[in-house]
């Protein structure tokens, strides 16, 4: 067994290396997935126990809801409620600690449910939009989630005043992902010290092309319980839970 093995076969021995990481690293970039939020209730996507598994992911394209609006929303509703109910877990909260230990940390997360800011971080790149805000499939007028939040509780397609449905500003399947938080993201890429990939299999592009940015010393850690693309160029894996390695490794940072 080589060195690089034995490191990875070693739980221990991997987190005092991560631990040495965050001490060395001043600005650091995080790319979070559906991973990061089941501990929160919120199922992933594409396992065994994912979101596809009970809804077609032909829910989520943009024909869909420019088509067919109210039975979006009727299917929409157990999710839209199960998302905004939930809070950060200990994995939100050990990210948000690492910027007031005094880090420089950017969140690119492909997630929707807004735990990162939640959780107290300040510079979220948000690569797949948001549930915060809805905008009018017509006239393009945004509103804050006060406006449609019990609309979509109950099940029902809220309207901008100018009488035309809402649409979530989320990024749906068919749609670009929004420019100014992508080129945000590129630009973590580019000036970090560190990636972790955290909660993503690296499935879904363009998001999992981003650690191409990263410049090329930078070391990579992946933190998620299935393999990734990218685990042969990483320094460490972790196949282990989120809310226990980071909090974790958070707390061996402090001490």
């Amino acid at each position: 067994m080589d060195e690089t093995q034995a490191l990875n076969n070693d739980f221990e021995a991997r987190l005092d290396r991560l631990v040495t990481i965050l001490t060395q690293s001043q600005r650091l970039a995080f790319l979070t997935g559906a991973g990061i939020s089941t501990s929160s209730g919120i199922p992933d996507f594409r396992s065994s126990t994912g979101i596809y598994r009970t809804t077609s992911a032909e829910l989520f394209s943009i024909d869909f809801i420019q088509t067919r609006p109210a039975e979006f929303y009727a299917q929409f509703k157990d999710f839209y409620d199960l998302i905004s109910s939930a809070r950060p877990n200990r994995g939100h909260l050990a990210i948000a600690e690492l910027e007031r230990l005094g880090k420089r940390v950017d969140v690119v997360t492909q997630n929707i449910d807004a735990l990162h800011t939640q959780a107290g971080s300040t510079r979220v790149a948000e690569i797949h939009g948001t549930l915060r805000t809805a905008s009018c499939m017509v006239c393009a007028r945004q509103y804050p989630r006060e406006y449609f939040h019990d609309a979509m509780l109950r099940g029902e397609a809220p309207l901008c005043e100018c009488g035309n449905f809402l649409k979530p500003d989320v990024t749906f399947f068919g749609e670009p992902l929004p420019e100014r938080e992508f080129a945000k993201a590129r630009r973590a890429m580019w000036e970090a010290q560190a990636l972790l990939i955290v909660g993503t299999s690296l499935q879904v592009y363009p998001a999992a092309g981003l650690p191409r940015d990263c410049d090329a010393g930078a070391p990579y850690i992946v933190i998620n319980y299935t393999p990734t693309s990218l685990d042969y160029q990483a320094s460490i894996v972790f196949h282990e839970a989120i809310d226990e390695v980071l909090p974790r490794a958070v707390d061996l940072l402090k001490a």
